[in-house]
């Protein structure tokens, strides 16, 4: 019998793959997806929306409310947490300091590449020039927009010195999974060898 963290887990790993798989359907199969919201799959709004990248920026705010309730759910419900106020000076810091970098890191990537460059516009056809200014100037920290969610993550669950950390483990690798496979052109190869290139000239413009 399945335990109750455990059916926790698997809900929590299939819903928060949602915007992976997602955004790694996006980079792959970018034509497949325009032709998708021209269709209305995705609803009369986005259907009607000219700019493709802005489709993806509105369904991305959409799937985050599915990401912020089930870290709330994780936080509220499933985890034991402390006030932070409450915690070690150190391990709050620690927290506080993830928190801040990884949210930095986040700004800076809208800052630097504006919503088309990073909801696919180069992949959906719009020029979106490439940029050296930071983040994208520090060698050590590829994916830096991907790297600051993580970051943010476990900050949160350090603060809060939260009893089970199954939520950032699960983001983590799924993030990593994005990175080096399902959002680089490795993955894209790959994938397109195994389903195949067709489903991408579904859309003609």
């Amino acid at each position: 019998m399945i335990s109750a963290d455990l059916h926790f887990a698997l809900n929590a790993c299939f819903l928060l793959g949602i915007e992976r798989v997602l955004y790694g359907s996006w980079f792959i199969y970018p034509n497949y997806f325009k032709f998708q919201v021209r269709k209305g799959v995705f609803g009369e709004s986005i259907k009607n929306e000219p700019l493709f990248w802005k489709s993806a920026m509105t369904l991305g705010k959409y799937i985050k409310v599915i990401q912020f309730s089930v870290i709330a759910y994780d936080v509220i419900i499933q985890c034991d947490t402390s006030n932070p106020l409450n915690v070690e000076p150190i391990q709050c810091l620690v927290g506080v300091a993830l928190i801040l970098i990884g949210q930095v890191l986040n700004v800076a990537v809208f800052k630097a590449l504006g919503g088309v460059g990073v909801y696919y516009g180069s992949e959906f056809g719009y020029i979106v020039p490439r940029v050296t200014c930071f983040p994208y100037n520090v060698s050590w920290i590829s994916d830096p927009q991907y790297w600051g969610v993580i970051f943010t993550i476990w900050g949160l669950y350090i603060t809060l010195d939260s009893s089970k950390f199954t939520i950032p483990i699960i983001e983590t690798c799924w993030y990593v999974c994005s990175m080096k496979f399902l959002e680089c052109q490795r993955g894209r190869t790959i994938v397109k060898r195994i389903i195949g290139d067709d489903i991408d000239k579904s859309f003609h413009e």
